[in-house]
């Protein structure tokens, strides 16, 4: 059995974040950054009408117009036009479960408190956001009608698959296009990612204004946390394996009971790579030699924390 090498280094440091959390952010400032979209909840015979048109493109005045965005917009004549866009995102940990923070910054210039057709044109198109393992997509169902293929239920409700996070009204006196936040704070979305270690993120608005929305996506952030976090998992308090994912090395912070405790490193079949002793409150293991792949960091065969290694 190979003995893993590890150079003991005594660290001091904050945490500032949680190392079970990954963060994804885009502002468009490079182009499409990934992200695509389309239409749903309209006929298939009559989308001229609803002049559905969606690219990317900078700020409107008086915003910043050397900031890019992703303008979306349509003429509701349905009751419930449905415009979204989505992405899909890779690198998280396959088949595992994770808490969806969602935050979306937007221009509109819909005013809130205004009479409108169908429904108010802020509080009338509400913003919706969630994750899925498929490809959101619109399918053409018996009576000619795009809709989607995932549940994101109505205006109103959320769905399985997204939730309602907002409506697109800024204020009473809103005039032009501001910058305005919607997301998902209070309620967490949770999503297990596929065997790939991916899934679809979806953000759109469900219409009940009966006449235009405009809006230009500015920037989305996307945290993904793992519900095998410290608090969540085997591990006992006051150990810690970080950063997740890693590349060349993984510290390893423990609590006074645990020095000179034997460790493990086993690969995703429970097949134990290395071992050794942890001899010090932080240790630097050196994981160079390890291919990409899940991994799991265990304490006296009981205690056990995944992690990744993502050298690219």
């Amino acid at each position: 059995m190979k003995v893993f090498p590890i150079l003991f280094t005594f660290v001091i440091f904050v945490l500032t974040t949680n190392i079970n959390a990954q963060t994804y952010s885009y502002d468009f400032m490079t182009g499409y950054e990934g992200w695509s979209g389309d239409f749903a909840d309209y006929p298939a015979t009559d989308s001229i009408s609803f002049e559905l048109d969606r690219y990317r493109t900078t700020l409107p005045a008086p915003l910043d117009t050397n900031k890019f965005a992703l303008k979306v917009t349509g003429n509701n004549h349905s009751d419930d036009l449905f415009m979204f866009i989505k992405r899909k995102i890779s690198g998280l940990l396959p088949n595992a479960t994770y808490k969806l923070f969602i935050n979306v910054e937007f221009a509109s210039k819909a005013p809130t408190n205004a009479v409108g057709v169908g429904g108010a044109p802020g509080e009338g198109v509400r913003m919706k956001a969630g994750a899925t393992i498929v490809e959101p997509l619109k399918i053409l169902d018996s009576k000619g009608y795009y809709r989607m293929n995932i549940n994101k239920s109505n205006q109103v409700s959320p769905g399985m698959d997204m939730d309602t996070i907002g409506h697109v009204g800024v204020s009473d006196t809103t005039k032009v296009f501001t910058l305005i936040n919607r997301n998902n704070a209070t309620h967490l979305f949770t999503i297990t990612a596929d065997e790939k270690g991916e899934v679809w993120v979806c953000i759109g608005t469900d219409s009940g204004f009966e006449s235009t929305t405009t809006l230009y996506y500015n920037l989305i952030t996307l945290t993904f946390t793992s519900v095998l976090g410290l608090e969540d998992s085997n591990m006992p308090k006051g150990i810690i394996v970080y950063p997740n994912p890693a590349k060349g090395f993984i510290k390893v912070k423990i609590n006074e009971i645990s020095l000179g405790k034997k460790f493990t490193i086993l690969n995703q079949e429970g097949k134990m790579i290395w071992t050794g002793k942890l001899m010090y409150e932080t240790s630097t293991i050196n994981i160079q030699e390890l291919p990409n792949g899940i991994y799991f960091f265990q304490i006296q065969g009981q205690y056990k924390q995944a992690f990744k290694i993502m050298k690219k």
